[in-house]
C-alpha cells in the first residue's frame, strides 16, 4: 500500500493528502483505498479522489482537522481493502456517426480503423476519478500506440456516451456539454440517473468496452442494460 507522501491544510475545513504526482496503478489504488476507509468517519464530510490526491473535507474547525489528521496517519493498510470494486462491461459503436475522429485517430496513429478498435477495447481499464462533469470517469491507460491530442477546437456539444480519447486517457461524456476529446464511439447506456446511486462509475472501478452495431445501439436504448449492484 502506497502512503501518502503529504497531509496538507486546504483551506480551513479540508485537508489534502498527495501522493507521488504521476499516473500509476499502485497509487490510483491506495488513493481510493484511503477515501473508503475514511468515508464512514462521521466527522469526514467529502472525499474527493484524484489520480495522486485527496481532498478530505470535514465537518468543524482547527480541532476537527488536528483529530482528521491523526485519524489519517492512524489508517491500516489491511483496514483499505474492504470495499469491493465492479468492473463494468460496457457496448460501443465506433466510427460513422457515433465516432466522427476514428478516420482522424487512425491516420495519427498509423493504424487501420479496425487495429483502433480492437486496441480500444483490448484493454481492462481503471476508473481512476470521477471529475469534469457528475459521472465522467477519467479510465486508463490506454495502449500507447492509441495516445492522441487533444482537437484543436473544441466541439460546442458533445452527445452524451461519447466515447473519447486524450493523451493516454479514455473516457465516455455522461451527459451532453462541450469537449474536446477525439470521439471514435458512443455508448448506449446512461451513466446518470435519480437517485442514491447516482453515477454508474465509481473511482476504482474496472471497466471494459466492446464493440456493438448501430442495430445494437438502437436497440439498447430502448431496453438499457440493468444498474450495476454493489
Amino acid at each position: 500500500m502506497r502512503l501518502p507522501r503529504f497531509v496538507r491544510p486546504y483551506g480551513t475545513s479540508a485537508l489534502l493528502l498527495e501522493w507521488e504526482q504521476r499516473i500509476d496503478p499502485a497509487i490510483s489504488a491506495s488513493v481510493n483505498a484511503y477515501a473508503r476507509a475514511l468515508r464512514p468517519y462521521e466527522l469526514v464530510e467529502e472525499c474527493v479522489p484524484a489520480y495522486a490526491s485527496l481532498l478530505v473535507t470535514h465537518r468543524g474547525g482547527r480541532q476537527a482537522a488536528y483529530a482528521l489528521r491523526e485519524l489519517i496517519f492512524g489508517l491500516s493498510p489491511a483496514e483499505e481493502q474492504r470495499s469491493e470494486t465492479v468492473t463494468h462491461e460496457l457496448p460501443v459503436c465506433y466510427g460513422g456517426e457515433f465516432g466522427p475522429d476514428l478516420e482522424d485517430v487512425s491516420t495519427h496513429c498509423s493504424l487501420p480503423p479496425e487495429e483502433v478498435i480492437g486496441r480500444h477495447t483490448a484493454v481492462t481499464y481503471r476508473v481512476y476519478f470521477l471529475g469534469f462533469q457528475p459521472g465522467f470517469g477519467f479510465l486508463g491507460e490506454l495502449d500507447a500506440s492509441l495516445e492522441v491530442p487533444r482537437r484543436a477546437s473544441p466541439r460546442t456539444r458533445v452527445p452524451a456516451g461519447s466515447v473519447g480519447l486524450a493523451g493516454r486517457q479514455t473516457g465516455i461524456y455522461p451527459m451532453d456539454s462541450p469537449g474536446g476529446w477525439q470521439l471514435i464511439g458512443r455508448c448506449p447506456l446512461p451513466l446518470l440517473q435519480t437517485g442514491p446511486d447516482t453515477t454508474r462509475l465509481r473511482a476504482g472501478d474496472r471497466l471494459r468496452f466492446y464493440p456493438i452495431t448501430a442495430a445494437d445501439f438502437t436497440a439498447l436504448q430502448q431496453a438499457p442494460l440493468p444498474w450495476p449492484t454493489r
